[in-house]
């Protein structure tokens, strides 16, 4: 198991600016920094920081670097349990960009900011204990993420799915907003809450909603399915149907992969005559799915 406390970092950046001059501050961060975490901060990184930011200490595109950077390494040494401490929401920290899986599972105390984990192609569970902003997972490939609290905008936004990649599988406990799953080509969001346009330009996938209804979902649809509550209402290019005994296997397929993760009581019994699940982790215990309804693209406008 590796932590990493981003504070260390910060730690060590505001040390190194209060001991030195402008002109030597850059060459002796990357000498500390090398020194500590066997990681070299790009020359570029420094007229970026300073034409952006001011200077390089404080510049937020250090500590996302250095973060992606060290954890990279880890990775490659063969570690696959790692802790990330002291995030405050920090900018598309996750991104590792390996072209084939990692095993990893990562746990994240505290929240995450934008485009959290995009381009992720891992085997394992990432665990953010917070929130998380704009484009969790973009574009993601392969692996599945827990989040505790809530997301905002575009919570798998591409999502892909390949001849080689199932797409990324994502549970929000607390609610996403606007256009969930927003051009998903594939993967799974099971999330209690989702905004305006969730589903927007879908065209594979599944968005399950076990929260309220939401507004305006599915709006140039092409393909993929939205479960959601009674009372949703559609975009132009959705339509909403009764749900069939394919829906309810598509459903515990769906909620086989965040069982443990929800607590879910007697899932092997789910069936459209045994349409009640227990979620014992979340304010509303019982679901009954035959309050649900589902969301495709209309027929008639798909060419």
């Amino acid at each position: 198991m590796y932590t990493l406390d981003i504070d260390e970092i910060r730690a060590l950046a505001n040390d190194v600016t209060s001991t030195s001059s402008g002109s030597n501050e850059f060459d002796l961060l990357k000498k500390k920094l090398d020194e500590r975490f066997q990681v070299s901060i790009p020359e570029g990184l420094k007229n970026a920081a300073i034409e952006k930011f001011g200077d390089v200490a404080s510049a937020p595109i250090l500590y996302e670097n250095l973060t992606n950077s060290i954890l990279r390494k880890k990775i490659e040494d063969g570690e696959n349990n790692i802790i990330i401490k002291n995030p405050r929401a920090l900018y598309r920290i996750g991104v590792f960009g390996f072209s084939e899986p990692v095993n990893l599972n990562l746990t994240v105390e505290g929240n995450v900011g934008n485009f959290f984990g995009a381009f992720c192609n891992f085997n394992g569970t990432w665990t953010v204990k917070g929130h998380a902003e704009n484009g969790l997972a973009d574009k993601g490939y392969c692996g599945k993420f827990v989040i505790d609290g809530l997301a905002t905008e575009l919570v798998g936004q591409n999502n892909q799915s390949t001849n080689y990649s199932h797409g990324v599988d994502i549970l929000v406990r607390k609610g996403c907003m606007e256009r969930a799953m927003a051009q998903a080509r594939g993967g799974n969001l099971v999330t209690f809450g989702a905004g305006f346009n969730s589903g927007l330009y879908m065209s594979d996938g599944i968005l399950m909603n076990l929260g309220e209804p939401g507004e305006l979902f599915g709006p140039g649809m092409v393909g993929g399915t939205i479960y959601t509550k009674q009372g949703t209402t559609t975009g132009k290019g959705a339509v909403i149907k009764k749900l069939d005994e394919n829906d309810y296997e598509k459903i515990k397929n769906v909620l086989r992969t965040f069982e443990r993760d929800l607590d879910i009581v007697n899932l092997d019994a789910f069936s459209k005559t045994n349409s009640k699940l227990d979620i014992t982790n979340i304010k509303h215990d019982e679901i009954d799915f035959r309050e649900f309804e589902k969301i495709v693209a209309d027929e008639n406008t798909v060419h």
